[in-house]
């Protein structure tokens, strides 16, 4: 590393930054969806706002972090991190949601839960080993995907509130979710490859 370069802190207080949507839905979901009455419009809106917005900031981190020369091992140990803690914390209110459970089956945020836990395990390891583990475009597009999944069904329930339930568009976002359950299993399998062969 160059000695002389200035790291600028920007790019991971961006990144941090994104945390604090994770206390924000945890709480517009218990404090306003947890009751037995459909919640109103604004309560689908606030969700995808913030989400939507949290999730933007992972772009412009990634930009700000090239832009000012300041990648750095920490950036991108945490960057990956903090969007499964945003988007594990969505799908886990949204499988628990009485509204929403039946396009976010349980078994499928367990299953995405147990690949992101394990992958950010081996992750770990290969930085301390020095071995390159950076986002393949499998894991990118299983970010993307489970992002766009969550993004349809809270503009859907925006959109169409309870009536989203009959309609031919509950049946995609399930299918969106499923899709992207299976590309968060098979970039698991892609990392867990490419690291057996970087050590062998």
């Amino acid at each position: 590393m160059d000695e002389n370069r200035v790291v600028s802190p920007w790019p991971n207080i961006v990144s941090l930054s994104r945390l604090l949507a994770v206390p924000i839905l945890t709480a517009i979901f218990v404090c306003w969806g947890s009751g037995d009455s459909f919640p109103e419009s604004w309560f689908w809106w606030g969700a995808l706002c913030v989400f939507s917005i949290g999730m933007a900031t992972d772009a412009l981190d990634g930009y700000l972090a090239r832009k000012l020369d300041s990648v750095t091992v920490f950036g991108r140990m945490v960057d990956p991190l903090i969007d499964k803690i945003l988007i594990q914390t969505m799908l886990i209110l949204l499988a628990t949601s009485p509204w929403t459970s039946a396009l976010v089956p349980i078994w499928a945020v367990i299953l995405i839960l147990a690949r992101e836990v394990f992958i950010t395990g081996l992750r770990g390891f290969a930085e301390v080993q020095q071995i390159d583990f950076s986002a393949s475009k499998w894991g990118k597009g299983k970010t993307m995907s489970q992002t766009i999944a969550i993004i349809m069904i809270l503009g859907g329930m925006a959109f169409h509130g309870i009536s989203m339930a009959g309609m031919i568009y509950a049946e995609i976002c399930f299918w969106a979710i499923m899709i992207a359950t299976a590309l968060t299993v098979f970039s698991g399998l892609d990392y867990v490859i490419k690291l057996r062969k970087a050590i062998v």
